[in-house]
């Protein structure tokens, strides 16, 4: 007998969180705005407005200044474009191994040869072997650029972005943070010249996201037509995902106190079962984030368990 979804626990917030009362209302009223951002008389300017208010709400939100926040349909099209774009500007890619599939993947698919940048045993970038590859670098191989995610959305390890982007600044390289499990977490303080986010992480729609791109860095668009986005994203703008984005990005809730609740679940846990493994609990991490193993488990069935008791939790990234 499956249990009624009021009544379930749900845990996996890092694969997407619950649509907050008044990005709902959001969306809702969005709905009824029949213009085009793209058109010039009345209706069309109304929501034009509209998405350049929440343009404004995201980029406060991100860090940055808003003109140059592109908006799109989430992390993955953010992360593709900035691949894509590296790629036509002659770099060589660095990508980390704790980085979201999306990056890789988006190299792979585009033809290009990338070099994965370690992580240690606590889920954190390797920055020697990052700081030891960069001083070896060659002007033969194009300008370097790295990507890095802020933290990671499995075990909610806290990535040195401060580190990597010193490194990358100081042989004029380019760097992408994925910060799409990072923003509204902990602060948003990067100096990227790529910053990519998406709106359902933080208690927005599905299907829109951001990307912030640097004035003086090389992007090329993935998606050509309209000329939206100040030809830098076509397609006709997701008006109700673009106005509950910006909601929830001035609305951002602090997810500090979670971490108590966290930390009091592990404890429990390695109660019940002594040989527990939490993985990166000796270095920073998200707040709200917990990733364990339990010897001789497979988590698959675990996670089938739980579901079965009504608890919602992941077995990897979505």
């Amino acid at each position: 007998m499956s249990i009624p979804t009021d009544q379930r626990c749900y845990l996996d917030h890092n694969a997407t969180t619950f649509a907050r009362p008044d990005v709902v209302r959001a969306v809702h009223d969005a709905m009824n705005l029949h213009g085009n951002a793209a058109a010039q008389h009345r209706d069309g300017r109304i929501v034009s407005r509209l998405v350049s208010d929440a343009r404004e709400a995201v980029g406060l939100a991100m860090g940055v200044c808003a003109q140059d926040v592109i908006f799109n349909s989430g992390g993955t099209e953010g992360d593709n474009t900035v691949i894509y774009s590296a790629i036509r500007a002659g770099c060589r890619l660095l990508i980390s191994a704790m980085d979201h599939p999306a990056t890789r993947l988006a190299a792979g698919t585009f033809g290009a040869d990338f070099e994965i940048i370690p992580a240690n045993g606590s889920g954190q970038t390797d920055m020697t072997w990052l700081k030891d590859r960069l001083e070896r670098w060659k002007e033969s191989e194009g300008r370097p650029f790295v990507s890095i995610v802020a933290a990671d959305s499995e075990t909610g390890v806290i990535q040195d972005t401060e580190t990597a982007t010193g490194l990358v600044r100081e042989v004029d390289g380019l760097i992408l943070i994925d910060a799409v499990q990072a923003m509204g977490k902990i602060p948003m303080t990067f100096q990227p010249d790529y910053l990519t986010v998406s709106a359902h992480k933080i208690g927005g729609p599905k299907g829109v996201g951001a990307v912030y791109v640097a004035p003086d860095a090389p992007y090329t668009p993935l998606l050509s037509g309209g000329g939206q986005e100040r030809r830098r994203r076509s397609g006709t703008h997701n008006v109700p995902g673009i106005a509950g984005f910006g909601v929830a990005a001035k609305n951002l809730i602090d997810l500090e106190h979670t971490r108590i609740h966290r930390d009091a679940l592990e404890n429990v846990l390695k109660k019940v079962e002594p040989y527990l493994v939490v993985f990166g609990e000796d270095v920073p991490r998200l707040p709200n984030t917990s990733l364990f193993a339990v010897p001789d488990a497979s988590s698959m069935t675990l996670m089938m368990a739980l579901d079965l008791e009504g608890v919602s939790v992941s077995t990897g990234t979505a």
